[in-house]
């Protein structure tokens, strides 16, 4: 039996990643920069390895700080070794067992409301890929360091990834059938309760405007919810007539569980987005399987 292995020395990986780093950038800032630490605690990791090793690492001249012979040929060395840990990390990232995972991360009333209702077509098209879903309003790490892709709501693009226009939307009163039955113009909102989300979109102030009210004082009164899924709960349960937007709606209204009282329809534009990482980093097949679906789902729910 071959116990090779067993006799490995590996130096504290964290030490040998803060000089492997340092002899290449010709820094501890710059190391510090790259590895996500400040640039004493890279001298420290470096201190470390030295002391490890008993050996001199660098030679010391001022802020550049320049290896010796050994040290350079052992940074050389380490890099070849992590690029070889690198590469099998992305490929076991790849491999079938890991690649069948998509992680999605995107708002309680979307995922809620409009996207797990259809999460059972793409499961039925893709019964190999399993669908993780989070919650959060947050702006979206998406890549090696969060989730595969985003469903987000607001006004993109944004910065550091790839935002791609899903849907549109529109801002319509709705309420319980029973409250519908009393109002027939919206000025009858007058004497109603205004129920709210915390969506800076979603104004009452912006919708009577448009409905030809202009601003009155009591359209900021009433009760407010988190999010859009709780306010239309709000509605269903007959305490007021919610602001909603169209699509986290639709199928409240196909049921009848909710009404819509009367317009207008406001717009608001690009109101969903597909959030994918940046050009260039590598993403898996079920999550370029996930987005393909969805964009097909966008196109054609009209």
């Amino acid at each position: 039996m071959n116990n090779s292995h067993s006799r490995r020395r590996l130096p504290p990986l964290n030490a040998a990643r803060a000089f492997e780093a340092c002899a290449r950038l010709g820094s501890t800032v710059a190391a510090a920069a790259e590895l996500g630490v400040t640039h004493g605690a890279v001298s420290k990791q470096i201190s470390l390895l030295e002391s490890w090793l008993d050996v001199s690492l660098f030679q010391r001249a001022g802020v550049r700080l320049s290896p010796t012979t050994g040290g350079a040929r052992y940074a050389a060395a380490l890099g070849r070794a992590f690029d070889v840990l690198d590469h099998a990390t992305k490929e076991l990232a790849e491999s079938p067992r890991a690649g069948n995972i998509v992680r999605v991360s995107t708002t309680a009333s979307f995922a809620a409301l409009w996207l797990l209702p259809r999460l059972g077509a793409f499961r039925a098209r893709h019964p190999d890929v399993e669908v993780w879903v989070s919650e959060s309003k947050a702006p979206a790490t998406v890549g090696p360091e969060g989730v595969d892709l985003a469903l987000r709501t607001g006004r993109g693009p944004w910065s550091g990834v790839r935002a791609e226009p899903l849907l549109t939307d529109h801002l319509i009163p709705v309420c319980a059938p029973s409250l519908g039955a009393r109002l027939r113009e919206p000025g009858d909102l007058a004497r109603a309760t205004l129920l709210h989300d915390e969506d800076p979109l979603a104004s009452w102030a912006v919708w009577l405007d448009e409905a030809g009210l202009g601003k009155p004082a009591w359209a900021g009164r009433g009760p407010r919810f988190a999010d859009g899924a709780l306010l239309l709960q709000a509605a269903l349960a007959g305490h007021g007539v919610a602001l909603g937007r169209k699509r986290l709606a639709a199928g409240h209204l196909r049921s009848g569980r909710l009404v819509q009282p009367f317009g207008p329809a406001v717009s608001l534009g690009q109101a969903y987005w597909l959030v994918l990482p940046a050009r260039g980093t590598p993403i898996s097949r079920a999550t370029r399987s996930f987005a393909s679906w969805i964009r097909d789902v966008a196109r054609n729910s009209g």
